[in-house]
């Protein structure tokens, strides 16, 4: 009886080994296939999200120098003149406003921008602002009331810190305005009363100067990515309003990566360049020879073909 029990407990034993060996020698097995296909992934090329064939490459971009003319009145208080520079490499667009009483010479005949453009028109003044800033600028782009507002209200309003009491008031189309010291927010109608208000103390450089700052402001505090992934859209109704450009459908779709790459920044985009120079006798503003050797760092103008030739 003994013997029989001894027998049936190593068979027991002997049953529970052979188990063991076989689920442990299965699990072995398991273990080693599931290392060999990590080890596999682990070997698998990482792909860098950044490169490919869809992703922009700044160093490509198409950069840009343009003249911006808001033409609200016929007056020379009612125009203002911006270079506006997309520069891709440094995710920035540069806002350059120039007076409108500053002086330029075109073909030999001396006169202020605002006199080229209302007896030239838009052509003219992109003429007068080369050469005066002696640079070269690729397009031109005019806006009245309507097209100024499409476009403005495209970004929204901003905050403003007027400097003093402004008493807008206008025989031309009957409106009375008193704008008071202190922050004032900005829709585009205000805004056009603001950038246009023809009484500054310090005239139209300082008017020039204001221009710079609400619309760096502006664009700084309403652009955001949804703004990036609207823009095909916003530039149909900006291009589809009042305004006369030489910018076409066909530019916009050769630069929109480079505008939708700057616009889609976190950091803030827009950048105010604001010139220096002195009044003469006449009251015309003249920008200073240090100013203007140094407008193609300012805007970021590295291709020597943007740069016309140095005149003495």
């Amino acid at each position: 009886m003994a013997k029989k029990s001894i027998k049936i407990a190593a068979t027991y034993i002997i049953t529970i080994l052979m188990t063991l060996l076989i689920i442990g020698g299965i699990g072995y097995l398991l273990l080693q296939r599931l290392l060999n296909q990590e080890s596999k992934k682990e070997e698998l090329p990482v792909l860098d999200p950044l490169v490919g064939s869809e992703e922009f490459d700044p160093s490509e971009g198409k950069n840009a120098t343009s003249l911006f003319i808001f033409d609200s009145e016929k007056r020379q208080s009612g125009s203002c003149f911006m270079i506006v520079r997309m520069a891709a490499e440094e995710r920035k667009i540069f806002f350059m406003p120039i007076p409108s009483n500053t002086l330029a010479d075109v073909n030999g005949v001396q006169n202020t921008i605002y006199d080229f453009y209302r007896t030239g028109g838009t052509k003219k003044a992109a003429d007068a602002a080369e050469s005066a800033l002696n640079i070269d600028i690729d397009y031109y782009l005019k806006m009245d009331n309507s097209s100024f507002s499409v476009i403005i209200d495209t970004f929204g309003g901003v905050d403003y810190d007027i400097p003093y009491n402004l008493i807008y008031s206008n025989p031309d189309t009957g409106e009375e305005v008193i704008f008071h010291e202190g922050e004032t927010y900005l829709e585009s109608d205000n805004m056009r009363k603001i950038l246009t208000f023809p009484e500054y103390r310090s005239g139209e450089e300082y008017r020039a100067k204001i221009t710079g700052v609400i619309i760096t402001d502006l664009i700084n505090k309403n652009i955001s990515s949804n703004f990036a992934e609207n823009i095909d859209n916003y530039f149909n109704n900006i291009i589809n309003s009042s305004i006369e450009t030489n910018y076409t459908a066909y530019d916009y779709k050769e630069q929109s990566e480079t505008i939708k790459y700057i616009a889609s920044s976190s950091e803030r985009v827009a950048q105010l360049v604001t010139v220096n120079g002195d009044s003469d006798e006449n009251g015309n503003f003249i920008l200073s020879e240090s100013f203007i050797r140094a407008i193609p760092e300012w805007l970021r103008i590295y291709n020597e073909t943007d740069i016309t030739e140095v005149t003495e």
